[in-house]
């Protein structure tokens, strides 16, 4: 009766076929692709709340005429489909539906400025082409004679501030170490089942420490673990690796990258995903997942962890400036003079203002890349009109307002596990994908998600003490990350002892790519003076405008990423022409 397509891993898929075997369901296979089938086949769409693992899949239904498509609940693996004049059709890449000759390669508007704006991420089901849809998180979707309909069977509960207080006080932090040790030690356990050798991604890092540390724990013999660096200096992270593959005797290999061949192999990244890039390291990433995959087919990565525990400094404590912003506007008088001129000044220098409109005003402020100003310079109305920026505004409105109850720095971590992580799982599978390998994430366990978003803010991101918190009074969040405060301190303190000290205590670094130095590089200069000479681009980019623009970004010291992305979608719009 059923027909199955399936990309993934289900890691509690023995649990339930033994529930299944129970209720008289005989198997004749030992792996997870049955059991999928069989509890679709006894549970319907309700199956889906059960799996714990990474999956999109396919399920026609030959006697009701029915497919039912559904997809994991954080997005680890990528589901696409396109509806057009009654014609349907679903798979994992851009590239399958293209080559369909009813689908359009038409840009999206919405979905290209959104991509500027705001971490290379596109919402609402949009996708950067006009034809194309993704299928949310968490979703599944179901098309038969009735049409098309879109249902959630999962979401991240949204749990009251005051609730997680009450259920987690000051007092009971040890015993979240030990459950969030657990936790975490039995996502690792379960990632590593595999009949193919696994390794890991290793960077300098926590996050992805912590994961070599447990593997090593369980499976000492099986465990190898990869690295790139950089020639620049400050760009290479081996010096925190290396002591670390030592102290757990891993089997290590080391990659170096340099900038030879950076734009070249952007280009055919680009050309494989047929889509823009998300982050300038995915091409490092798509060379090491090459190299490793001559010596395994399964790699653990560290992906979700900044999300889940709080990471990315300053931005995890912004929401301090909202409200140091708001005390000033609206209790001017509670303040001293000396106190006021000092958070005026510090959001004047950090923002260049000292007023937002509302919570959603300040989120994407502090959240977008490239300005409305800029993209409105730089691209053509149809992508910057006012109803493409409403309806960017609008999405930002509707998640951070339907969030009761929580307070502005739960809605943020909220927005990052949900948003913001979809797009380091797709750069994750896309590129693991590429070198055949699969790419596993234990960060994104289903147990230890749920466990993670139930606990108390200060769990995560806490302030080193008492006296660190009042002198943070006047101060903004480039001034107190990392240095008032801790970052993912559950994390921090569970592996206190398990991790070298250098590694728990050092600032985050987020796999940083020498761009400024490789833009004033010859290879760098001949891919920018490109954009210039490539008249398709005129359609979507003010082309006559890039030159200055360009020029003052790379001046200001913080543009390079900023450039990096319109040269990323300038060189996918120019693939498209050809």
């Amino acid at each position: 009766r059923y027909v199955i397509s399936y990309n993934g891993e289900l890691y509690n898929y023995k649990e339930i076929k033994e529930e299944l075997i129970s209720k008289g369901v005989p198997f004749i296979t030992d792996g997870d692709t049955e059991v999928v089938i069989e509890a679709f086949a006894r549970w319907g769409t309700e199956a889906f709340v059960k799996f714990n693992g990474m999956f999109a899949l396919a399920i026609w239904d030959k006697s009701e005429r029915r497919l039912t498509l559904t997809r994991d609940r954080l997005g680890i693996k990528p589901l696409l489909y396109s509806l057009s004049k009654g014609n349907f059709a679903f798979a994992s890449e851009f590239v399958s539906l293209l080559s369909i000759p009813w689908v359009s390669k038409e840009l999206d508007p919405l979905g290209v400025s959104a991509y500027l704006a705001y971490y290379q991420l596109t919402f609402d089901g949009n996708t950067i082409y006009r034809d194309i849809k993704s299928l949310d998180p968490g979703c599944f979707l179901t098309y038969d004679l009735e049409g098309l309909s879109i249902n959630r069977y999962w979401q991240l509960p949204v749990t009251p501030t005051r609730d997680k207080i009450a259920q987690w006080p000051g007092h009971r932090f040890g015993e979240a170490v030990e459950q969030f040790d657990h936790l975490m030690s039995q996502a690792v356990k379960s990632h590593l089942v595999a009949d193919v050798p696994v390794g890991a991604f290793l960077s300098g890092g926590l996050d992805s420490a912590v994961i070599v540390t447990l593997m090593e724990e369980k499976y000492p013999e099986q465990i190898k673990a990869f690295s790139i660096g950089f020639d620049e200096e400050g760009y290479n992270e081996f010096e925190y690796s290396v002591p670390l593959v030592k102290s757990l005797g891993l089997d290590h290999k080391l990659v170096r990258f340099n900038i030879d061949s950076y734009f070249f192999q952007m280009q055919d990244l680009i050309a494989h995903k047929h889509s823009p890039l998300s982050t300038p390291n995915e091409v490092p990433l798509w060379v090491l997942s090459q190299e490793l995959s001559k010596d395994i087919k399964v790699v653990l990565s560290g992906e979700g962890a900044d999300e889940l525990l709080g990471g990315y400094g300053s931005m995890m404590r912004s929401p301090h400036d909202f409200q140091a912003s708001k005390t000033l506007r609206d209790q001017p008088g509670k303040l001293p003079k000396d106190l006021r001129l000092a958070i005026r000044g510090g959001l004047i220098k950090q923002y260049g203002r000292t007023e937002f409109m509302n919570l959603v005003d300040h989120f994407t402020t502090v959240y977008a890349w490239v300005s409305n100003a800029d993209r409105a310079f730089i691209l053509n109305d149809e992508f910057t009109g006012p109803d493409v920026e409403s309806s960017l505004r609008m999405f930002w409105h509707e998640r951070l307002t339907s969030l009761n109850g929580v307070t502005p720095y739960d809605r943020y971590l909220y927005l990052f596990e949900t948003e913001h992580l979809r797009g380091l799982l797709s750069r994750l599978d896309a590129n693991t994908m590429a070198a055949s390998v699969e790419g596993r994430v234990p960060y994104c366990d289903n147990n230890l998600v749920e466990f993670c978003w139930g606990l108390p803010f200060n769990f995560k991101l806490k302030w080193k003490s008492e006296k660190h918190r009042k002198a943070a009074v006047g101060l903004t969040s480039l001034q107190i990350a990392e240095q008032l405060d801790i970052p993912k301190h559950i994390l921090k303190h569970t592996f206190r002892d398990r991790v070298p000290r250098d590694i728990t205590q050092r600032k985050k670094s987020a796999f940083p790519v020498p761009l400024e130095q490789w833009f004033d590089s010859e290879a760098g200069k001949e891919a920018l003076s490109s954009l210039k000479a490539n008249s398709e681009l005129s359609r979507y980019i003010r082309v006559d405008r890039l030159d200055n623009w360009i020029d003052q970004s790379l001046a200001s010291g913080t543009g390079s990423m900023k450039v990096w992305m319109v040269l990323n979608l300038a060189l996918w719009i120019d693939q498209l022409s050809t």
